[in-house]
């Protein structure tokens, strides 16, 4: 075998692993969110990420020029990347079904190359707005379910978590086109390394903001605040679902997963690359249906079949921009 061929082989099979580590992500996190909130998974999500990126940070350190200026580019970027998107995907995953929130991030892509009409200027053929319009058809039919079957779409579908999804994906598309200016010559896995340790102050704010709105913004002082938070983490961590989905989103979706998927690009092109995010379907979809026991409507199938059509459409102008990164 030629050695460009291994290397594409090598990247298909990281990619392939990136597919199925990201297609189960919200199947696995969705149970957890019965139990806890959206922001003390992250927080304990983070906690561990931050504990096993230890040596990549030791690693990356040294050969990272002008640090402080690294770190601002990496707080800034990963305010909309980490906190306000992974914040919003995951409000909507405790409202919605897995299936259909994992329906609504495979959508990604196509935010991002709106935002790269809409804050680049970049420029389209009319092939290329055909398929985007398909594509957000397909998009739209699949966020307006619950409303379109009016009560009769499959348990646990919610116009607000889809909502908030599609909310998610905005933030993403835009922290992407930022992460393409300030990122430029930045190690990427030093990147994910601060955004651990961010994401776990972040989180940890909100967490507590969280406990104080639910006293109804009393004057809670901070000695009971803390009490309240500890008794609720010691509660959370009592069940096997937080630990199964903080662990695996910690190393599988954030290590693993990221990893993979930029190995994965090394030896392909990106527009090749990005075709593996809309299999991720053929992952999350039996998962939900065999781990959750969640159904799959045939206007889910619909909408889906109408995405990947606009994608083919639009194909060369997606190829090129539709890169992704870890949020689920």
């Amino acid at each position: 075998m030629k050695k460009s061929a291994q290397v594409r082989l090598k990247s298909y099979l990281f990619l392939l692993i990136n597919t199925i580590t990201w297609g189960l992500a919200l199947i696995i996190v969705k149970p957890s969110l019965e139990v806890t909130t959206p922001f003390r998974y992250l927080l304990y999500r983070y906690v561990i990420a931050a504990l096993c990126s230890i040596p990549i940070l030791l690693y990356y350190w040294p050969k990272v020029k002008n640090k402080i200026s690294a770190i601002q580019k990496v707080l800034l970027v990963e305010f909309f990347g980490t906190v306000v998107s992974l914040g919003l995907l995951y409000l909507g995953l405790a409202k919605t079904s897995a299936i259909e929130a994992s329906f609504l991030t495979t959508t990604t892509p196509i935010f991002v190359v709106l935002a790269g009409i809409f804050i680049l200027r970049e420029k389209e053929e009319a092939h290329e707005w055909l398929g985007l319009f398909t594509a957000f058809l397909g998009t739209s039919l699949l966020t307006f379910l619950p409303i379109i079957l009016n009560g009769m779409s499959p348990e646990g579908l919610s116009l607000e978590g889809n909502l908030f999804i599609i909310a998610q994906n905005i933030t993403t598309a835009i922290a992407m086109i930022m992460a393409k200016k300030y990122y430029k010559n930045l190690p990427k896995l030093f990147v994910t390394g601060i955004s651990f340790y961010f994401g776990i102050v972040s989180f940890l704010l909100l967490s507590l903001i969280e406990l104080w709105v639910q006293n109804n913004g009393l004057n809670v002082s901070m000695t009971n605040l803390g009490t309240q938070f500890l008794q609720a983490v010691q509660l959370d961590l009592q069940h096997q679902s937080v630990w199964l989905a903080s662990g695996y989103m910690a190393i599988f979706g954030s290590i693993i997963g990221l990893t993979a998927y930029i190995k994965g690009q090394d030896g392909i092109e990106a527009s090749e690359a990005s075709l593996f995010w809309y299999l991720q379907p053929l992952i999350f979809v039996p998962a939900g249906m065999l781990l959750l026991q969640e159904k799959v409507h045939m206007l889910q199938i619909i909408a889906m079949a109408l995405i990947l059509l606009g994608v083919y459409i639009a194909e060369k102008r997606i190829k090129k921009r539709a890169t992704s990164r870890s949020h689920s």
